[in-house]
């Protein structure tokens, strides 16, 4: 074999084993296939990550830490567990304080009316300690001012009933309780009696200071007014005056257990419940508050 002839088989040896290979045309479509894919992949890949970030985001966002969306005042409230279920983080749940059922309520203070029947006479003297808050009356009189409502009272129904009561003494205080006291020893004195006698004649009649009820402010010596007969005045306060809280002090009747002489003018304040009794069963204020046969 030639040279010529060699060449040319050699050729058609090539030519025939590139029939077992892809055509020409067929291999550069299935290479621009491939790069177009990859091209598409490539664009592709970013989208579709941003879309599963989208995605994750999302779900992210749709999951709420707990006790977030529950507002603070809420954990205060107490918790409906039943007891067989709590446990010792479950009180952390409970108010502060816990509510008094039915708290009882405060006593309502007692008055003291002790003052009302407070005993002062020779054997029984004011207390060291005893005060009382005035109140001043028109004419210049001065009372306790817890008896002024009644008093008024008293004053308003008598003058209605054709009865005009004047206040003539009322409190007094142990400085002029003793001027009182030393005027009526002058006087008997002036009368011919001795100064024991004097004094003992004046007692019957003013007390010594620190024992007389005009330093207590509910005493009243009373009269008539515009200078009348004042019979009619003691006769209605007699039979009316423990309406008001008031007793005829020194009664006739019992000058041996007060002490004093008769009195008609000279009421006192005891209230209305005592002065009631006492008039209703005829005793005077010792007996009343000691207990004192009559």
């Amino acid at each position: 074999m030639n040279h010529h002839s060699a060449k040319t088989e050699g050729r058609m040896c090539v030519e025939k084993r590139g029939d077992l290979s892809l055509p020409k045309k067929i291999k550069r479509h299935l290479q621009k296939h491939a790069i177009s894919v990859l091209l598409i992949g490539t664009l592709l890949f970013p989208l579709s990550a941003c879309s599963t970030n989208s995605q994750s985001k999302h779900e992210s966002d749709n999951a709420q830490p707990i006790f977030s969306s529950v507002p603070e005042t809420e954990l205060l409230e107490p918790t409906h567990t039943s007891a067989s279920e709590l446990s010792s983080e479950s009180t952390l749940m409970q108010p502060e304080t816990e509510a008094v059922t039915n708290p009882s309520p405060d006593p309502e203070p007692v008055e003291d009316e002790s003052w009302k029947l407070l005993l002062v006479n020779a054997d029984h003297p004011l207390p060291a300690d005893y005060s009382v808050t005035l109140k001043e009356l028109r004419n210049g009189h001065h009372v306790d001012e817890r008896i002024y409502p009644e008093l008024q009272q008293m004053f308003d129904d008598a003058r209605a009933a054709g009865i005009y009561p004047l206040i003539n003494e009322s409190f007094r205080t142990a400085e002029r309780q003793q001027e009182i006291l030393d005027k009526y020893i002058a006087g008997y004195e002036a009368s011919g009696m001795s100064h024991e006698q004097a004094v003992d004649q004046a007692l019957t009649i003013v007390a010594v200071p620190g024992t007389s009820e005009h330093q207590l402010g509910l005493a009243l010596d009373i009269i008539a007014e515009y200078d009348a007969d004042s019979t009619a005045t003691w006769q209605w306060l007699k039979e009316n005056s423990w309406r008001y809280g008031f007793i005829h002090r020194y009664p006739a009747e019992k000058e041996a257990v007060t002490g004093i002489t008769y009195e008609p003018w000279h009421f006192r304040y005891v209230g209305a419940e005592a002065a009631k009794e006492i008039t209703e069963r005829g005793l005077c204020l010792e007996e009343y508050v000691l207990g004192e046969p009559h």
